[in-house]
């Protein structure tokens, strides 16, 4: 959706719509924004996205490409200060699975809508799942950190192979890494060493969640590398 970004041409899909234009030519591709601020994947979360007007804007459209990258919010927990939105049944760090894993198993089925979009029937579109961005700080937004640094990057790759779609390492590209724990300050400020910090925390602005537009650039690289158009 663009949180903490400037607007207009600095969020991460408007980026890659110059991105590809500057590619393949003005026209080729057409992107729409269709991010929904605090929207989960989970049908059970405090803010379903197949609740959200995104969502009935998605599924009355038809489409050739669509990136999927839900799960920061489905992260959040009472622990962490959040809703209860994570339960903690995809396993954890060290052994993450899909058995039980109701996130999954909405997964599955927006992939599932998402192949009956196309132009037509012989024609669904190219599915792309993305592991969200890292977060910065521990219970940031009330998100639970090992979630989303350290179970996704595992989670939705498994996702992706098991419904036969493609996974685009937007984690990675976003300066993910997965000994974070170490690697990490508490988190990012103004004079932080670590290279990634630049992309969250900067005088735009010090989100530890949120990129900044420079972060947002990043993102719109790293997908528009993993597209492979």
């Amino acid at each position: 959706a663009g949180v903490c970004s400037t607007g207009g041409n600095a969020t991460y899909p408007a980026q890659l719509q110059l991105m590809l234009d500057a590619a393949h030519g003005p026209g080729a591709y057409s992107v729409t924004n269709l991010g929904a601020c605090g929207s989960t994947m989970l049908k059970g979360g405090d803010s379903p996205y197949w609740e959200r007007p995104q969502f009935d804007a998605f599924v009355n459209a038809t489409w050739d490409v669509v990136i999927v990258m839900l799960g920061t919010n489905d992260a959040k927990d009472p622990g962490d200060g959040g809703p209860d939105n994570w339960q903690h049944d995809c396993g954890g760090a060290s052994h993450t699975t899909l058995d039980g894993c109701q996130y999954a198993s909405d997964y599955a089925d927006m992939i599932a809508l998402t192949r009956t979009l196309g132009r037509d029937a012989q024609t669904p579109p190219r599915v792309f799942a993305n592991a969200p961005p890292p977060l910065m700080m521990s219970g940031a937004i009330g998100a639970n950190q090992t979630v989303i640094n350290s179970v996704y990057p595992q989670l939705v790759p498994l996702i992706a192979a098991a419904n036969g779609v493609a996974e685009i390492d937007v984690f990675g590209g976003m300066g993910g890494v997965a000994d974070w724990a170490d690697e990490y300050p508490d988190e990012c400020t103004l004079d932080s060493t670590l290279a990634s910090c630049a992309w969250w925390c900067d005088e735009q602005s010090c989100d530890q969640c949120h990129p900044n537009d420079d972060g947002y650039v990043q993102l719109a690289k790293t997908v528009m590398a993993g597209l492979e158009l």
